[in-house]
């Protein structure tokens, strides 16, 4: 019987095919998805354009204040930027591509940078003839046409990182804990990493280099989750017989619900309010880390314990 005393029980680790058959379910349904539709890779992967222009009101800027003797004359003459509204910009740009543009407001100059898909010359000029027509006159400060600036090179790379990450973290989580405990938070990361990889397939989101950085930041935060987990069993152990491993999984859980928790809401209330109220360059890079921290939750809650459990029943030495 278990000496600690606990004011919420939790049977997860009961219901543990409940929550197999979960994640079965939804890493199947973006197996499925990827196999079908793949996934929708932005322009860092693709490759595009890339436009800077700064909008005018097509009135040049006084001569004095634009250079002075000699060099007044051969200057171009100066125009007087102005600000137009991202929503109509975005307007404009959408008609003219498949995937949603990168568009941002550089205050410092008050230029705009707008990125797309849009590969080929023609439609390029296009995409300006429009703009210059619907927005308003414009200088055009860059016109360039960009390589995929993640290339397969780099994709391996990130890979080969994270499977060094993920020995170095069983290695260090064998030595700390035990060698279940890292094998199951191994299998707990790439649940979740997969998880993300899955909603982004099936609902067709676009990934950039953002979302690179937001699978390292999920991994990294999942992992935490676990640990606090692992690390109330173990402080739990002396307390239980070995008959009594069921127990000890389900009230290690149970004393570490209610942090799980709290870390996670907060967390997430911080994202959304990023989704709210931030530009739209973050919004790929926020929406992945909301569905992958509420993964990690999921996770260290309803699937470390469980899994632990079952590692050490079928494989583990029987004491």
């Amino acid at each position: 019987m278990s000496k600690e005393k606990k004011n919420l029980s939790l049977k997860i680790v009961d219901k543990r095919k409940i929550w197999y058959a979960i994640s079965v379910l939804i890493i199947v349904a973006g197996i499925v998805s990827f196999a079908i539709q793949g996934f929708n890779f932005g322009i860092d992967f693709t490759g595009g354009s890339y436009l800077q222009l700064t909008f005018t009101d097509g009135e040049p800027v006084a001569a004095e204040d634009a250079a002075e003797g000699e060099e007044a004359a051969e200057a171009p003459a100066a125009v007087n930027s102005v600000e137009v509204p991202l929503e109509d910009l975005r307007a404009v740009v959408n008609q003219y591509v498949e995937k949603t543009p990168t568009i941002q407001h550089d205050k410092t100059n008050n230029a705009y940078v707008i990125r797309t898909e849009l590969t080929d010359e023609d439609e390029v000029n296009e995409l300006l003839d429009a703009l210059r027509a619907e927005i308003g006159p414009f200088e055009i400060d860059r016109n360039e046409l960009v390589g995929p600036t993640i290339g397969n090179e780099l994709v391996k790379k990130a890979i080969l990182a994270l499977v060094i990450a993920c020995a170095l973290m069983l290695i260090y989580i064998t030595v700390r804990f035990q060698f279940w405990f890292g094998v199951t938070s191994i299998v707990t990361l790439l649940h979740d990493a997969l998880i993300v990889l899955a909603v982004f397939s099936i609902f067709q989101l676009e990934m950039s280099s953002s979302f690179i950085a937001a699978i390292l930041t999920v991994i990294g935060y999942s992992i935490n989750a676990t640990i606090i987990v692992f690390d109330r069993v173990r402080e739990s152990m002396p307390n239980y017989k070995s008959s009594e491993r069921l127990a000890l999984m389900n009230d290690s859980i149970s004393l570490t619900f209610a942090r799980s928790l709290n870390t996670t809401i907060t967390t997430l209330l911080t994202l959304v309010a990023l989704v709210l109220f931030g530009g739209d360059t973050t919004k790929i890079f926020v929406f992945a880390m909301i569905v992958g921290i509420t993964a990690g939750f999921y996770s260290s809650v309803c699937l470390s314990g469980s899994l632990y459990y079952d590692f050490v029943s079928h494989f583990g030495k029987k004491k």
